[in-house]
C-alpha cells in the first residue's frame, strides 16, 4: 500500500510521514533527500544551475543509495559518501527547487521511487507524490500551513542541525526563501506543486504532528484496512508430502487453536532466515503452517533414529545436527541450505524461553545473514506457551495462537558499515523487531500487519 503526503516546505511533511509510517509499521521514504543529494551533486561540480545540458550530462554518473547506521536510522550516500547532514545545508535548500524542476533529474529519481514502492508498504512524502509519482496511491494527503509558521519551523530545524549557523540565520530571509520556492515549485512545467486529486487537505498551522497523524488515520482508516485486507499470501511452493502434512496440521490449528497469521506480504523470494521467538514445542510447526512456502529446520540427530518420526521430520525438511557438532560446521550446513535458495527457521535465543518473553539473543543469525547476504524475516508466535508449556506432557485441546511475520531485515542496507558494525547493527535491528512484534501482539493491535 502507498500513502503519499504532499505539500510545500515547512508544513511538517517529513515529521508527519515518519510518525505515520511508524504507527502503521510502513517504510518511510524521504524523496526530498534524493533531490537534495542531486542538488549537492550539481553544486559540488560547480555547474551553473541554469545549464540544463551540463546537468543532464553530469547525471549520467549520478549514484544515490540509502543505508542504515548502527541505530537503525537511514543514511544517504552520494557516490558512496555519507551526505546525510550535508544535504540539509542552507546552500542545498536554496537550490533544490531549481534542480528538481529539470526533467532529466526527475525522470531518473521517479523511476527509483516507483521501483522501491513496488516492493514495500510505504509512506512517501514530497511535492508531487500524489499528483505525478503515485497518482493511484490508496491514500493521498496534502498539508498546508501559514508562511510565518512554516518559516519558524524551518528556522528551528536548521538551528538544531547546524548550531554554528544559528546566529547567521534570519527568520525573515527564510520566509522569503520559502515563498520563492513555493513560486518556483508551483509554476514549473515538470511536476508542479499542486494538491493531488482526491487528496485530503490538512492545515497544520495550529496542529501538533501527533494530531495530524490522528487526523490522517481518521480520514484513511477504511482505505488502509480495505487495501491491506486485499493482500494475499504468495503461491505456496511445496512438494506433495509436505503440502499434505501442512494442510492437515494447518486446519487442525485453525479449528482447535484459532490460528491467525499476519504479515505474509513480508515474504521475499529465494533464500531467507526466519528468526522466531521460542517458548513451546509448538513453535516450529506453527511457523511452518503459517509460512506460504516450504521451510527448512535443524533438529537433533537422535530424533532421526526414531522409526516413524525420523522419516516424518525428513519429509518436513528437517536436517540432522549432532550434539557435539562444531559451530563452524553448523554454519556451513545452514549456508548450503541458503545457497540453494531455501528458507530456514532459526531461534535466535537458542532455547525455549522459561518466562514466555523474549530472552537474550545470540549473534549467530546476524553473522549468517551478513555472511550469506540473505535477509532475515522476524517471526513472533504468541499463545503456544499457554497451550503446551515445558511442564505439560500433552498440549491443551483448545486455545488461541497468533503468528506474525515482520518486515525484512536486509544485510544490503548495512553495506556502508564495516563487517563488525554491520553484524552488530543487524543483530540490534532483529532484537528490536522481535521486541516490537511482541509488544504489538500483547497490545492486541493486530488490525494491521506489522
Amino acid at each position: 500500500m502507498i500513502i503519499t503526503i504532499d505539500g510545500p516546505a515547512g508544513t511538517g511533511k517529513s515529521t508527519v510521514a515518519k510518525l505515520l509510517a511508524k504507527r502503521l509499521r510502513f517504510i518511510f521514504f524521504d524523496t526530498g533527500a534524493m533531490y537534495r543529494a542531486a542538488t549537492l551533486f550539481v553544486l559540488r561540480h560547480h555547474i551553473p544551475l541554469h545549464d540544463e545540458r551540463k546537468i543532464e550530462k553530469l547525471f549520467e554518473t549520478f549514484s544515490f543509495t540509502i543505508g542504515m547506521n548502527e541505530m537503525g536510522e537511514k543514511t544517504y550516500f552520494l557516490q558512496e559518501e555519507d551526505v546525510t547532514l550535508a544535504i540539509r545545508s542552507f546552500e542545498v535548500t536554496s537550490a533544490v527547487s531549481e534542480i528538481s524542476a529539470y526533467a532529466c533529474v526527475r525522470k531518473l529519481l521517479v523511476k527509483e521511487q516507483r521501483e522501491y514502492a513496488r516492493k514495500n508498504h510505504a509512506v512517501f512524502e514530497g511535492r508531487d507524490m500524489g499528483s505525478v509519482v503515485f497518482p493511484k496511491a490508496e491514500l493521498k494527503i496534502f498539508l498546508t500551513a501559514s508562511p510565518s509558521i512554516r518559516a519558524e519551523r524551518r528556522y528551528k530545524e536548521l538551528a538544531e542541525k547546524f548550531p554554528n549557523m544559528a546566529l547567521s540565520l534570519d527568520p525573515k530571509t527564510i520566509e522569503e526563501d520559502i515563498s520563492r520556492r513555493d513560486t518556483l515549485d508551483s509554476i514549473r512545467k515538470i511536476s508542479p506543486l499542486i494538491c493531488p486529486k482526491k487528496a485530503f487537505v490538512i492545515d497544520t498551522t495550529l496542529m501538533t504532528p501527533d494530531e495530524v497523524v490522528k487526523k490522517i488515520l481518521s480520514f484513511g482508516k477504511e482505505r488502509i484496512q480495505r487495501s491491506l485486507s486485499q493482500i494475499r499470501a504468495p503461491k505456496r511452493k511445496m512438494n506433495f508430502p509436505y503440502r499434505l502434512v501442512i494442510f492437515i496440521v494447518q486446519n487442525y490449528f485453525r479449528l482447535f487453536y484459532r490460528l491467525d497469521v499476519y504479515g505474509l506480504e513480508h515474504f521475499c523470494e529465494n533464500a531467507a532466515i526466519l528468526a522466531s521467538n521460542h517458548v513451546s514445542y509448538l513453535d516450529p510447526p506453527v511457523v511452518a503452517v503459517s509460512a506460504p512456502e516450504e521451510i527448512h529446520f535443524l533438529a537433533r540427530e537422535s530424533l532421526f533414529q526414531l522409526p516413524f518420526f525420523g522419516r516424518f521430520i525428513r519429509w518436513m525438511n528437517s536436517h540432522p545436527i549432532t550434539g557435539g557438532t562444531a559451530v563452524v560446521k553448523i554454519f556451513r550446513q545452514i549456508g548450503n541450505i541458503l545457497a540453494e535458495g531455501k528458507k530456514i527457521i532459526i531461534f535466535p535465543e537458542g532455547t525455549r524461553s522459561e518466562s514466555g518473553k523474549m530472552g537474550p539473543m545470540r549473534p549467530g543469525i546476524a553473522f549468517l545473514s551478513y555472511l550469506n547476504q540473505v535477509p532475515i524475516i522476524p517471526v513472533y508466535v504468541q499463545g503456544t506457551k499457554d497451550i503446551w508449556s515445558r511442564n505439560r506432557k500433552w498440549p491443551k485441546l483448545f486455545g488461541k495462537m497468533i503468528c506474525v511475520f515482520g518486515s525484512l531485515i536486509d544485510p544490503k542496507d548495512f553495506s556502508s558499515l564495516s563487517k563488525k558494525e554491520a553484524i552488530d547493527a543487524i543483530s540490534q535491528r532483529l532484537e528490536k523487531s522481535l521486541v516490537d512484534l511482541e509488544k504489538y501482539c500483547d497490545e492486541g493491535a493486530l488490525g494491521l500487519p506489522p
